[in-house]
């Protein structure tokens, strides 16, 4: 207090009641201390009003600073601040690129979380805070006996109350201050707790694995592919694929190396109670291919196709990299989480049926889509092109955002295939829709080989935005399969 006693703006009550004016503009936000006719108890109320807030103290002195530069009361001044202001735990940097992931994120019971990690005796915060405000007064914090600092379990928390894609970015963050800090392990253990309370998902019986191929052509050439691939046993603390290792061949050394990884998949998680599921992303050329029909066994004298043993589903490569559709998909993908969580099937409205033989009409099935927020399944008048147009249905449903589509790989007009799409999307029946998709592709392979069933010509795009998988993701915690 008495450096302040020293500074001259300071010394009157209409100068201290001019810097609280000034302050409180460059918090944008009214500070309200007692005003003493006493100088040193007026400061005293200043210093503990701005002291409440997170960045109240560097604005104090930001604002004296400009009043009074290069004096040394302000010296004085300056010291004492910086000691009783929070170190600076990240840089500017990192903190900037923290908010750039939140950047229009809306979490609307931050102050309440902000209470549970800062504790009951922590300075007070308005109803409607910021991100950066809880950030900077959690920063004024002691951490607990575990050593994570309160911003890091802050941030946990928002990472189970946004997208599976926000989250994981959030944790990233997360995860390499923790490891600059030394607190990794610790920040784990914090991360399972909040995610166990919050959803009480922890690797349950039951629970779906991933198995997750990306298909492409590699260069110019149409005979050789390139493959990529990542697998996920234990989702129960998000999304975090583990990728292996590329490989690049002819279709036929293709199906060889997906059986071969499928099989070690079938191995390796073979003491867990799991769901295998095995998911596809291929470019527009390449949805048609029957990668349900590969077989399974990389060596089998009696193969079996892999949809039959398991959950088989193609999805967009295009879609995944495109940005620019993803709000829409979201939207969409969420709306039929809302119906199939109920009763496994969707409402009539929300399909659309293109009429088998006809040329669509892009410019009404774009606006049909506009129209009808409700749409999120499309059977499709024909299969996708080996050689599609720059644009078709296919191009429209994907940048409309509709997470499902159906076809039959050869002719969409049959009758077998239409029934059967039907009953799929809207006849009530036990379990999910790629399980039921399963059963229909293991009954085509009961009949005779010369009597064609639809169910070996069943193509299904289900297409989940919040499992994508990208170059760049890091790695899983230790404890992630």
């Amino acid at each position: 207090m008495r450096a302040l006693l020293r500074v001259g703006c300071l010394a009157d009550l209409n100068g201290r009641n001019l810097v609280v004016r000034i302050v409180s503009d460059e918090l944008d936000h009214p500070l309200l201390p007692e005003e003493h006719p006493q100088c040193a108890a007026h400061l005293f109320s200043i210093v503990e009003t701005c002291h409440h807030r997170p960045d109240g103290l560097p604005a104090l002195l930001f604002v004296l600073e400009q009043i009074e530069p290069g004096t040394k009361a302000m010296a004085e001044v300056r010291r004492i601040i910086t000691e009783m202001s929070a170190l600076d735990t990240w840089s500017p940097g990192e903190r900037r690129r923290l908010f750039a992931v939140l950047a229009g994120v809306v979490v609307p019971d931050i102050a309440r979380i902000y209470q549970t990690v800062a504790g009951a005796n922590a300075p007070q915060l308005r109803a409607q805070t910021t991100y950066s405000e809880v950030f900077l007064a959690l920063e004024t914090l002691n951490a607990g006996p575990d050593g994570v600092p309160k911003p890091l379990i802050f941030v946990e928390h928002l990472a189970v109350r946004v997208r599976s894609d926000l989250a994981a970015e959030l944790r990233r963050w997360g995860d390499e201050q923790a490891a600059r800090m030394g607190v990794a392990v610790e920040l784990r253990a914090v991360r399972k707790t909040i995610v166990s309370t919050s959803s009480g998902a922890s690797a349950e019986s039951g629970a779906n694995a991933y198995l997750v191929f990306q298909l492409q052509y590699e260069g110019p050439s149409t005979e050789l592919y390139r493959l990529c691939h990542w697998r996920q046993r234990d989702l129960s603390i998000g999304w975090y694929p583990k990728r292996g290792s590329d490989f690049v061949g002819k279709l036929d050394e293709i199906k060889h190396r997906v059986a071969s990884l499928v099989e070690a998949a079938e191995s390796d998680w073979a003491p867990y109670e799991v769901d295998i599921r095995v998911e596809f992303f291929l470019p527009r050329e390449l949805l048609n291919l029957d990668v349900d029909q590969w077989q399974w066994e990389a060596e089998s004298d009696f193969p079996e196709p892999m949809g039959c043993h398991f959950p088989v589903c193609v999805r967009s490569l295009e879609r995944m990299v495109a940005r620019k559709w993803h709000r829409q998909w979201y939207i969409r993908w969420k709306r039929l989480m809302n119906q199939v969580r109920d009763k496994n099937v969707l409402t009539p409205e929300a399909g659309f049926w293109s009429k088998p033989g006809d040329q669509p009409n892009l410019r009404q099935l774009t606006s049909y889509f506009e129209r009808e927020p409700v749409v999120v399944a499309h059977v499709l008048a024909a299969p996708p092109a080996a050689t599609p147009a720059s644009f078709d249905e296919v191009a429209v449903g994907l940048r409309a955002g509709i997470p499902v589509m159906v076809w039959h790989r050869e002719d969409c007009g049959i009758e077998e295939f239409v029934a059967t799409a039907k009953d799929l999307l809207h006849a009530e029946a036990p379990g999910r829709l790629l399980d039921r998709v399963r059963l229909v592709r293991a009954d085509a392979f009961a009949n005779d080989a010369r009597q064609p069933h639809v169910g070996s010509h069943l193509a299904v795009l289900w297409d989940d935005p919040e499992r994508v998988v990208v170059p760049d993701r890091p790695g899983p915690p230790e404890e992630v399969d």
